[in-house]
């Protein structure tokens, strides 16, 4: 019995807030995904970056926790396994290969089930959809651009855990960006903010609990170069309005032992006390995180 291995990948990209899949019209007359021979020594993602780049010109980010593998029999005798990882598309902007592909088009989940010609490739671009939807920490976000200023998720922890305020950037009024300079603690993946329970900022979070988080924790203008020695984070997520006493409660103190941390326990509980009634607590639970940085970050 004879063994064959490929590798590919199902590519994706977001353009207008519509995740779209590229799609491969091959010059066979079937339309597929991105996938071929694994040459020499390659890794399974060498073979399926390379076989991207050759079809399409396309650089492109995998993604980590997908890998799905198919397995066939191209003819008698033989049996082919096909691995398949997940993908995102740095640009939109490809090339077709002229000896295998004869165009290259981009559709969104249920344009791309129609034009797929063989079932696994459907069921394989699914169970992608499937992976971004139950994953969005990993999905739809733009990767970084500048992967030597990249701080590590504990070094963003750090950052947010020392800050002492940012901006909280949403959706307002008419869909024009809205961002509030806001005090903010963090601790175990979460941002509290602490606020009136009335007006603009609390009106964009019912309309829309998507949310953006900067805290820029170190920012020194260095003029003879024309640039600033910085730390920053941004983090996305969602955010929701704290209704549960306890957990307002629970929030509350965890921004006045930030802020005030000699206070007297008295006093503090006093305070928190006398606000919980009229105060509005809000949490943005962090999807993705991402720091950068100028100067090494201890």
């Amino acid at each position: 019995m004879i063994r064959e291995k490929s590798c590919g990948a199902v590519v994706y990209a977001v353009k207008d807030g519509r995740r779209l899949y590229l799609l491969e019209h091959m010059k066979k007359g079937h339309t597929s995904i991105c996938k071929g021979h694994v040459e020499g020594r390659e890794t399974e993602h060498e073979t399926a970056a390379r076989e991207i780049r050759e079809e399409t010109a396309l650089s492109v980010l995998f993604l980590d926790g997908f890998r799905r593998t198919i397995q066939y029999s191209p003819c008698e005798g033989c049996v082919k396994d096909v691995v398949f990882f997940l993908a995102r598309a740095e640009s939109m902007e490809v090339t077709a290969q002229p000896e295998e592909v004869d165009s290259i088009e981009w559709a969104e989940l249920p344009e791309a089930l129609v034009l797929l010609t063989h079932r696994s490739d459907r069921e394989t671009v699914l169970a992608a959809d499937r992976y971004l939807n139950e994953h969005p920490e990993t999905g739809d976000f733009r990767p970084m651009r500048r992967h030597d200023r990249e701080l590590t998720r504990e070094q963003c922890e750090r950052l947010l855990k020392e800050g002492s305020h940012g901006v909280l950037s949403l959706c307002g009024d008419g869909g024009w960006p809205y961002g509030a300079p806001l005090s903010f603690v963090y601790r175990n993946g979460k941002i509290y903010f602490h606020g009136a329970g009335v007006g603009h900022k609390l009106d964009a979070v019912r309309h829309d609990p998507r949310a953006s988080f900067c805290a820029v924790a170190q920012d020194r203008v260095i003029s003879e170069q024309y640039t600033t020695d910085y730390r920053s984070v941004i983090a996305f997520g969602t955010v929701r309005e704290i209704a549960d006493r306890g957990e307002k409660r629970d929030a509350l103190r965890a921004l006045a032992l930030k802020y005030a941390p000699a206070d007297a326990e008295e006093n503090r509980e006093r305070y928190i006390g006398a606000d919980i009634a009229a105060a509005c607590v809000l949490e943005l639970t962090v999807l993705r995180m991402t720091g950068k940085s100028r100067s090494k970050m201890e």
